[in-house]
């Protein structure tokens, strides 16, 4: 169980703020609660657990105030009414509006709310927050018929999901302290360069194999000969510590990375071996060797360990046949659709986090297009509309993630939210007619 109080305090240290219809329903659901309660509002008293169900607590008028905003001005003078006198509520009321929808602490009462509160609810917030009392809502009920109207409350299952998922990302926002925020972003810069690692690191161990095998083809060509011919081998080519430094540093980035949860290890596992399968090795022509053969190897770990270094005028000792690698599997272009569509789900998600439901619905909807039997693609999207408020969409993606996966752990609350949909359409419908 968390408080509202906490989840508005994580995102401002996290330097985040709610979106503005998840905040809209928030207050519709906060006003509808202290409506039906006549209940005094502080944002500490509203409970969220983790499955999204919101409770209000009971407002002690006895305890030392702590949310200083939430005071109506009248409350500042002699003669104050109760902080539970029905004006006064609605002012407090609207001053948990204004930090749903600013992102910042209440005002100070005797200024009321400036140029900071916008969006389609500001006016009634400010109606709400007028230091006149006369000019406020009568109470409660008023205000919640108010914002009633000017949206279509959601549907219960709909909340739950929505505020689960708001816990969900302040959990997230708790555990990323600010001191780690720049770390942060220069691990999100490596990401930028990671791509060009990898190719160079698959690139020099191409030419490492190439070198490989043409020692084993000399090496061969050179025994058939006979005794009589030398080997010469040069150590100290520069080659071999720039691609063991590439390999360590695109290993280290690449570690810190996935440590971070930037990295999609799936879809960097099946391109890689889509693109290094699709590259053939270099055939290797045998030619004569010379009196005197110069070997230079790539890297200490690519020489046969049987093929000692030898001075000149010394014989070769005949070395084993090394074992040949087994070629990786190559992918099926299915394989790498998935990789790519679970990748980008991941990303849709990320949005939904930062409350960014357009760009949430982009990735989710890129994802079936490369692979639409992705069950949890079909689930972000539903999810992605409902908070977009297109509830056609919603259902229809609701109804393909339940065919695709029809025991998965939430069916039963997807079914009950497309029962609701189902149910407010024909509302909706009858209501045209």
């Amino acid at each position: 169980m968390i408080t509202l109080h906490d989840i508005l305090e994580r995102a401002r240290a996290a330097g985040q703020k709610l979106a503005a219809g998840e905040a809209l329903w928030l207050f519709a659901a906060v006003t509808r609660l202290a409506a039906a309660q006549k209940a005094t509002v502080r944002s500490r008293l509203v409970h969220l657990d983790p499955s999204g169900s919101i409770q209000l607590a009971r407002f002690d008028e006895k305890r030392a105030e702590d949310e200083q905003g939430y005071l109506a001005p009248e409350l500042l003078e002699r003669g104050a009414p109760a902080k539970t006198e029905p004006r006064v509520q609605v002012y407090a009321a609207g001053a948990l509006g204004y930090e749903l929808l600013t992102g910042q602490p209440a005002p100070d009462p005797r200024k009321g709310p400036g140029p900071e509160l916008t969006g389609p609810v500001a006016d009634l917030v400010r109606i709400a927050m007028a230091r006149d009392r006369r000019e406020r809502f009568g109470d409660l009920q008023q205000l919640r018929e108010a914002v009633d109207g000017l949206q279509r409350p959601a549907g219960a299952d709909s909340e739950r999901q929505a505020f689960a998922a708001l816990v969900g990302r302040s959990e997230k926002w708790a555990g990323v302290p600010e001191m780690d925020r720049a770390a942060l972003a220069k691990l999100i810069e490596h990401l930028s360069h990671l791509g060009r690692q990898i190719d160079a690191v698959r690139s020099g161990m191409a030419d490492v194999q190439r070198d490989q095998q043409d020692v084993n083809t000399r090496v061969g060509i050179l025994e058939s000969r006979g005794p009589g011919q030398s080997v010469v081998v040069r150590s100290g080519s520069g080659f071999a510590p720039g691609l063991l430094g590439g390999i360590l540093g695109a290993a280290v980035a690449a570690g810190a990375l996935f440590a971070a949860g930037l990295l999609n290890p799936s879809a960097i596992r099946a391109l890689a071996a889509h693109r290094a399968a699709g590259r053939a090795p270099a055939a290797v022509e045998p030619q004569p060797a010379p009196a005197v053969a110069s070997v230079v190897p790539a890297a200490a770990s690519v020489v046969p360990a049987a093929a000692p270094t030898t001075t000149s005028n010394a014989h070769p000792t005949p070395t084993s046949n090394t074992t040949p690698t087994v070629p990786s599997r190559r992918p099926s272009p299915a394989d790498l659709a998935r990789a790519v569509a679970e990748a980008q789900v991941k990303r849709g998600d990320l949005e939904m986090e930062r409350g960014r439901y357009e760009a949430a619905a982009e990735e989710f909807q890129q994802a079936l297009t490369n692979d639409a039997t992705l069950a949890v693609a079909w689930r972000g999207l539903g999810i992605a509309h409902l908070m977009r408020h297109d509830e056609e969409s919603a259902r229809r993606a609701y109804e393909k993630y339940l065919q695709l996966a029809p025991a998965a752990p939430d069916s039963r609350d997807i079914r009950k939210a497309i029962a609701e949909l189902n149910a407010r359409a024909k509302i909706g419908a009858g209501a045209e007619k």
